[in-house]
């Protein structure tokens, strides 16, 4: 793969602590990236051989929010929250982005737009990259890239959507809940007692359009009822019943939830709260 730095254009990918993963010490995981959905494993390959890897350490910038779409970007391990600031610096988060999502995707226009928000790594994340010139090359070869790319986009837009539609509708307990089961659903790593969610309380309140307080109080009324634990930067599910306030499990979100929480918890028999009913 290679390791070169620049653009076509020579623009340098910021910032300066970025690295090339040396091979050997590249991660086998192949998480679903739908942006290749229908294409073949030899035009996969070709793809992918084309691009370079990265690693971005805990909490550095990848992007930055109307910065000129140089780069189109593929996350292969770690997680990256993508937000965007408020005239008064508050952080709002539009999505948290997991292993085979993409971000960048103007890139495959023939004038990209700028980013849309600030990419930042949740954790030690490494991603792939590819260059304007390169994305197009492939984009003029390959048009499933572009259909699949727009099919992408319209799914983020459902996404917020339903995130509009529930501020107007919802309450905020309904909110809070929904998106930590996302969230959760997307990004969740086992735990002897449950799905371990790393998120702060500021970030999920963005994300869910609830206040900060209100995020807090309601994460202390769950953790009260033994739905959640909470400890600094993380949440525990425990009991998605007591958390979504539904009593029956039966429930098709509380249902859909159980499903990816057996899924990443199956392993551990410790992990019992999903395993019931």
């Amino acid at each position: 793969m290679p390791s070169h730095t620049t653009s076509g254009a020579g623009t340098k990918l910021p910032p300066a602590h970025v690295a090339v993963v040396p091979p050997g010490r590249q991660s086998s995981t192949k998480p679903v990236v739908r942006l290749f959905s229908g294409l073949s494993d030899h035009d996969i390959t070709d793809i992918m051989a084309s691009g370079v890897v990265r690693r971005f350490a805990k909490g550095k910038t990848i992007v930055r929010a109307n910065d000129p779409g140089t780069h189109l970007f593929l996350v292969k391990t770690g997680s990256v929250d993508y937000y965007r600031l408020t005239a008064e610096g508050q952080q709002v988060l539009i999505i948290r982005l997991s292993p085979g999502d993409t971000f960048g995707l103007g890139t495959l226009l023939p004038k990209p737009i700028g980013y849309i928000a600030t990419a930042e790594a949740l954790r030690e994340t490494e991603v792939h990259v590819w260059e304007h010139p390169c994305v197009r090359k492939f984009a003029r070869k390959h048009p499933l890239l572009t259909e699949n790319a727009l099919r992408i986009s319209l799914e983020y837009i459902r996404l917020y959507s339903d995130r509009h539609l529930a501020l107007v509708s919802g309450n905020a307990e309904t909110r809070l809940s929904r998106m930590l089961g996302l969230v959760g659903a997307r990004t969740g790593q086992r735990h002897p007692r449950g799905l371990e969610v790393r998120i702060t309380n500021e970030r999920l309140a963005s994300l869910a359009d609830v206040g900060y307080y209100t995020t807090s109080r309601l994460l202390s009324k769950w953790e009260r009822k033994g739905a959640i634990e909470k400890s600094r930067g993380k949440v525990v599910i425990r009991c998605p019943e007591g958390m979504l306030g539904i009593t029956r499990s039966k429930s098709r979100e509380v249902t859909r939830f159980r499903k990816v929480a057996r899924d990443r918890c199956s392993e551990n028999p410790s992990s019992r709260t999903f395993a019931t009913n």
